[in-house]
This record gives structure tokens, sequence and C-alpha cells, in this order.
């Protein structure tokens, strides 16, 4: 008889313990040095989300001096669409206004008021310390209360009886609030609805939270950045028990020793230093080149993104996700995809051809659909008359436009819709909000990308 058990829990069984004394640390330099390289390739591909949204929220919300607070349990609105000076995120959509917000639940819940959206295409979506995603939206609240209390799970106080309880997995989280535009006529009626979501609390909420201030540049370059950033968060936020064995491996590179203050980590000798710095080079490096797997290919170029917001223990899928592009939304929220490639698997590039997509029926949203144009790195770049995207964002759907053809190009074509590009290597992503069936099941897929010249297209 084949034996099929997948896991157990060794603390039920009778008289097992385990030591709560720290791991060995080999003597040999070379071992110590590869030993710590290994665990910090683990410790980017497990905790890039914690330390990237960590650096997001230095860039909004971190103290100007040091006499301020910490901005939390508030919103900053984004004002205008999205376009070429954006840097808040990679990736982000030119359909919608952006309003950020970190929420600080250490001392009690969080209460979120919202106005009528009408019609109107809405989401807040919240994601935990590790981009696990839920939302408060059209879509899941079609009816939706006016009121929520936002509490992390472990939250044991009274709650009132008249709003709808929202739980969370940890303390800080973040809300990206994404409102539907529909074009830049309609901006003053977004920037209402913006101002009438309010965050509150019925608590005091502590002023000074002496967390260090990490930003973007410095994660993304610096091995002893990341750790100090990846130690805060784990700090702040803990994590999944599941996870304790994967984290506990860590602390060799200093890592939430428990003999250490919160005030920083501990400091490494040489071997460990060398190999925390090889490490990081690798893993990042890795990311890099593990950005075209991200989701599954349907055989056309493009890409089908999976799994955004819920990867649980495929812990490298989501540390590429965030990698490319932070504030992903679940599938059932924004299905989407991606193409670097054209038809014949060749990659995209202004310099070198003009394109076009060809489609015959809408792609299938109830709420709307856009094709936008990023750089590699995931900016927007400086398109002419800030044209980033094609879709239905700022429109009613018109079955009578179909069929449709979309040129990219570095100059307007004489006929069709028209998406701009630079003279230089980019990619596309198609997004469907609030997708259908049929794309949601793959039943619908876009149509490849092809060079204009081709004559067989």
């Amino acid at each position: 008889m084949a034996f099929a058990r997948s896991s157990y829990d060794p603390t039920e069984a009778t008289q097992l313990s385990a030591s709560a004394r720290a791991d060995i640390v080999p003597h040999d330099g070379d071992d110590h040095e590869n030993l710590s390289r290994t665990a910090m390739m683990q410790a980017v591909i497990y905790g890039l989300p914690s330390v990237y949204q960590y650096a997001s929220m230095c860039s909004t919300s971190a103290p100007k001096t040091p006499a301020e607070p910490w901005r939390l349990n508030t919103f900053a609105h984004d004002r205008q669409i999205a376009d070429s000076t954006y840097k808040a995120f990679r990736v982000p959509n030119v359909d919608t206004l952006y309003s950020n917000g970190w929420l600080d639940l250490a001392d009690g819940p969080v209460f979120i008021d919202l106005p009528s959206f009408g019609e109107r295409y809405y989401t807040l979506q919240l994601l935990d310390a590790y981009s696990n995603v839920s939302n408060i939206s059209s879509r899941t609240y079609p009816d939706a209360p006016q009121r929520f209390a936002v509490m992390t799970t472990d939250w044991q106080g009274p709650t009132p009886a008249d709003v709808e309880v929202f739980r969370v997995a940890t303390p800080l989280m973040w809300v990206l609030m994404r409102i539907q535009v529909f074009g830049t006529g309609d901006l003053p009626v977004v920037h209402k609805l913006q101002d009438e979501v309010t965050i509150s609390t019925d608590h005091a909420v502590t002023a000074n939270r002496s967390w260090p201030i990490i930003h973007q540049e410095e994660v993304e370059t610096s091995w002893q950045s990341f750790l100090s950033a990846l130690d805060t968060s784990l700090r702040i936020n803990g994590h999944p028990r599941t996870d304790q064995s994967h984290v506990q491996q860590f602390r060799i590179l200093g890592i939430s020793n428990p003999d250490i203050s919160s005030s920083g980590l501990r400091e490494l000798d040489a071997a460990a230093a060398r190999g925390a710095a090889r490490g990081f080079s690798d893993a990042m490096s890795l990311l890099a080149r593990s950005r075209p797997q991200l989701g599954e290919p349907i055989g056309s170029g493009w890409t089908r993104v999976l799994d955004k917001g819920t990867h649980g223990d495929n812990f490298l899928a989501r540390a590429v996700m965030n990698f490319v592009g932070l504030g992903a939304n679940v599938v059932d929220e924004n299905c989407s995809y991606n193409t670097y490639y054209d038809r014949n698997r060749d990659q995209l590039n202004g310099s070198d051809h003009s394109y076009q997509i060809h489609l015959t029926d809408p792609p299938p949203a109830k709420a709307f659909w856009s094709i936008t144009l990023y750089d590699l790195n995931g900016w927007l770049y400086a398109a002419p008359a800030g044209k980033h995207s094609v879709g239905t964002s700022g429109r009613e759907e018109d079955a009578a436009a179909y069929p449709m053809t979309i040129t990219i190009s570095n100059e307007r074509p004489a006929v069709g819709e028209w998406l701009p590009c630079p003279a230089g290597p980019f990619f596309i992503a198609l997004r469907m909000y609030q997708p259908k069936n049929s794309a949601l099941h793959g039943e619908w897929t876009p149509p490849p990308v092809h060079i204009v010249s081709d004559p067989t297209h």
C-alpha cells in the first residue's frame, strides 16, 4: 500500500519537543558564506513583497521631520490619471484614479465609510504584508454597507453593531483604492468621491512609530537595506504560522533574532556579509530573468497572469509578481494578460517595427477593458498627447466598433485606434475589470500581436 501522507503536526506526538536554541552556524568561512548566500536568496524570494510594500509606505507615509508622526489611517489621493511621471509603483493603470492609504491596526479596528458610487466601477483593494488580497468593491459588495470595521483576525475587542466586520491578516494593511474615470472632464466628480471615502478610528493610535525610513531604490540595490526593511516588517506584522520554519532560516542574516532590539539588525561578520551580498545579487537577477514566466503562456505571445494576490506558498511566483509591479489585484476583480512578444516570439520593439492587434469582438468585461503600454521596467513612457492605452474605461462599449484594429507604432495611423510606442523595447498589458466567465475560464483569449508588414496577418 502506497503512503500518501502530506504533512503532520509533530506537537501532537507523545514526548516530542523542539529546541528553542538558534541553529548552529558553520565555523568554516566558505561554508558560512555559502549558507548565508542561500539564506539571502530565500529571504529575497520570500520577503520581497513585504520589503517593497514597506518601502512604498515609506515613500508616501513616512514623516518629513523627526517631530512628525507617520501618516497612517488616511488617504493620499492622486488627482490626475497616471502618466510617465508616476513612480508610486510599477505597471499602474490609466483607467482609474488611485488613492493610497496605510492602515495601522495594532491598536484596534479602523473604520472605512463609503459614498454611493452608482454604476461606476470602484474597488478598495486591501493587501496584507505578503501581498495577499481582499476587496471591498462593486463586485464583492454590490449592495454595499456604507461602513466597514477593518480589524486583524486576532482582534477580540468590541465592535459596533451597525458595521460590516472585515478581518485582515496583518496589522499594517495597504489600501489601494481605484475609482473609474470617464475621461478628463470627469475628474472633478471622481475627486469628490475620493474625498467622501473616509478612514477613522474610535481609539487613540500610537503616534510615534520608531520605524526606519527606507526607500524603494535602496531595497532594490542594497542587501543591507533589504534586510532592514524585511526585519522591520516581520517585527510589525509577524508571519503565517505555516511559514515559521522557512522564516527561521533567515536568522543567520540577523533577521528577527529574539535577543536583539527592534532598532536594527545584528551586524554580520565578513563571511556572512559576503554571502548575503552574493545571494541578494543572484536572487534579484533570478527574479528579473523570471518575469516572462509570470503566468500561463497561451501560445500567441500573450501570457495569462494567474494567482494574483493568491499565491499561497508559491513564494517565487509571488516575488516575481511584486518585482514586476506592486498592487496586482485578484483575477476575479481584474483578469489580465501581458505580452513582451509579437506572434513570432520576438521582443516588441518600436525601433524595429509597427504592430497591430485585431479584435473581432470586445474583451469580455462587465465593467471595462484596456490595453496599456509600458517600458521594460514597468513605467509609462512619455507618449504623444499622454496617450498610454486603448479601451473602454472612459466610454460606453459600442458593438459597432468591432472588428477593431489597434495599431502600435511611433506615428499615428491613418485609420483605427492608435497606441503610441517608444523607439525601443516595451510590453503591453490587457486588463478586463470585473471579467465575464468567458475571460475567467479562458474561453476568450486575446489575439496575437502582428508586425504590420507581416503579409500573413
